[in-house]
């Protein structure tokens, strides 16, 4: 697999021109309808702001369509791919909900939906009891750390993380988080995982927000995440799934450019109002490309909304054993 420090992007290697090329509009139909259902069937049981924002922004932000993308076709090969007789079992590793609802609704699987957040798995299963009843499949919720899930090995078919191996506090976090999920995951399974991509390494820092999610209210300093350049990813990801072996990895990078200058200043609240507009944003500004390359990007030791970065996108086989 080509690792690349080097930050040429003038000539993707994508499909052919379309306007949706990363399936923004089906993730959005379903965000959205997992949004209007829940007025329906919950009321406003997750308060006002949070139910409407369901509406408003089904989808969190422009930046997150690839990633769904990407992992939704991986997820979707792995599916194909395990024996006909066997419900698939899937473990997310505290990602997006609204992309582990889309699978538990759309696939006849066993998804275990975990965040190290107790509020947001009970705002996912209230979203789900929304759904459920014509679900296909069937999800199970919990609070899990990823440094030591309380799972058996082996247990799962497939394992995914999205945008979430960054935020793991500790030292070696990032790398102890990805042993352990490929530790879960039965040979022969897929791995899948995103994490935040850019231009130099570095671990930034968030003022008020305490484990990348719950805001404090003071003014003190909290790790809040890394960002990777190729070489950092694989001296602390790739080397730590050694018992995996890499068969994807694809860039995603943002277009610059008068569009991406006026988004990057408006303030989150402005953000929200206009999320409909985050599928044809997504596919004005994200690009992909096969291969980890340096991303454009634009941030500094704080983490603020107006920083610029891409996402590195990877997938896994985990080895048999020789006794297999």
């Amino acid at each position: 697999m080509a690792i690349r420090d080097k930050g040429d992007m003038s000539s993707p290697n994508i499909a052919p021109f379309k306007i949706f090329r990363h399936d923004e509009l089906r993730y959005y139909r379903f965000g959205l309808a997992l949004g209007v259902i829940n007025i329906f069937r919950n009321g406003f049981q997750l308060g006002l702001k949070k139910t409407l924002g369901k509406v408003l922004q089904p989808i969190n932000s422009y930046t997150r369509f690839p990633e769904y993308y990407f992992l939704g076709r991986y997820v979707e090969t792995g599916l194909k791919h395990r024996p006909s007789s066997e419900r698939p079992k899937v473990l997310d590793v505290g990602s997006p909900k609204c992309f582990g609802l889309y699978l538990a609704y759309h696939f006849d699987i066993e998804i275990h939906l975990t965040d190290i957040d107790q509020p947001t798995i009970e705002e996912a299963e209230v979203l789900w009891n929304g759904i459920k009843r014509r679900a296909r499949g069937e999800a199970f919720f919990s609070v899990q750390d990823v440094r030591a899930p309380k799972y058996a090995t082996e247990a799962f078919d497939i394992v995914y993380s999205m945008s979430v191996i960054e935020h793991i506090e500790g030292e070696a976090g990032d790398s102890d988080g990805v042993r352990e999920m490929i530790r879960v995951l039965k040979p022969g399974g897929l791995l899948l995982a995103t994490v935040a991509i850019g231009q130099r390494y570095i671990e930034q820092d968030r003022i008020g927000f305490r484990g990348a999610a719950r805001e404090t209210g003071d003014q003190n300093r909290y790790f809040f995440q890394r960002i990777y350049t190729p070489i950092a990813a694989q001296e602390r990801i790739i080397e730590a799934a050694s018992d995996a072996t890499l068969r994807r990895a694809v860039t995603i990078w943002r277009k610059t450019g008068v569009v991406s200058r006026l988004y990057r200043h408006l303030g989150p609240n402005i953000r929200g109002a206009l999320g409909c507009l985050n599928p044809f944003l997504s596919a004005a500004l994200n690009d992909s490309r096969e291969g980890i390359f340096l991303a454009p990007s634009e941030y500094g030791e704080l983490h603020s909304y107006r920083d610029l970065c891409g996402d590195l996108v990877l997938m896994w086989e985990k080895k048999y054993s020789p006794q297999t």
